[in-house]
């Protein structure tokens, strides 16, 4: 196989993708960030632990971190697959 058989076979990607893709993960985060925190407070009565303070339990503040920011993982993954997909079949 040739380079130039390689290179065609990689998908061509708008560049607008690489300005439009960020700005929707982060409003998309942010959304789910509060989806969250709400329904947090709606299951157990409290608001959504302050990994800053030193006053809440370490476990618990671990907890809510790593839920948190897997969430916020997953929503960008999805956001930029959903974006290159529009972006290829408008091309």
């Amino acid at each position: 196989m040739s380079a130039s058989e390689i290179e065609s076979n990689e998908p061509q990607v708008n560049p607008m993708v690489h300005v439009i893709a960020p700005l929707v993960a982060f409003g998309a985060t942010m959304l789910v960030r509060k989806v969250l925190t709400s329904g947090y407070r709606m299951v157990t009565g409290t608001d959504a632990p302050d990994t800053r303070d030193p006053q809440v339990k370490f476990t618990r503040a671990l907890t809510w971190t790593i839920i948190t920011a897997a969430t916020a993982a997953v929503v960008e993954v999805e956001v930029y697959r959903f974006v290159n997909k529009r972006a290829e079949h408008r091309a």
